[in-house]
């Protein structure tokens, strides 16, 4: 018997999944910190590869992803578009944070598909509500069974 993606999201012990992905150890601290706060009970994976970060989602199922712009061997913008055509992720829950203040770069990035472009270093209180918002969103979809 199969089961379902929404039953193993529904069990008592599942725990969503967040992705931060960002060439600075301190970066992925911080942003790490600011989940933590949210008290949601999160899986948290820090990496610093674009790259691997897409080898690793191809099977898992992520529910978050917080990610720089500016990155080794992709940027933010590749990496959207690589998640786009490559995983069962839910575009609408990226993050892009970025040092770049180009609006015109901000705009691509929402649309191909990134819910959020926030400006680095992202203020605490803003990336917190955005990133709550988004994890919310995605434990409603999935406990729909939209995806099924």
């Amino acid at each position: 018997m199969m089961m379902k993606v929404s039953d193993i999201r529904s069990a008592a012990k599942f725990r969503q999944t967040a992705l931060l992905i960002d060439d600075q150890p301190t970066v992925l601290d911080i942003h790490a910190a600011i989940l933590k706060s949210l008290k949601m009970n999160l899986k948290i994976v820090k990496m610093t590869d674009p790259i691997e970060a897409l080898d690793w989602m191809q099977n898992k199922q992520v529910d978050l992803i917080i990610t720089d712009f500016r990155m080794h061997r992709m940027d933010g913008m590749q990496f959207v578009l690589a998640i786009k055509k490559a995983c069962n992720i839910l575009l609408s829950s990226i993050i892009v944070v970025t040092a770049i203040k180009d609006k015109t770069i901000q705009q691509e990035l929402l649309a191909a598909g990134a819910a959020a472009c926030l400006t680095k270093p992202a203020q605490t209180q803003e990336l917190a509500t955005v990133a709550k918002t988004l994890l919310e969103q995605s434990k409603q979809h999935y406990s729909l069974g939209l995806t099924d």
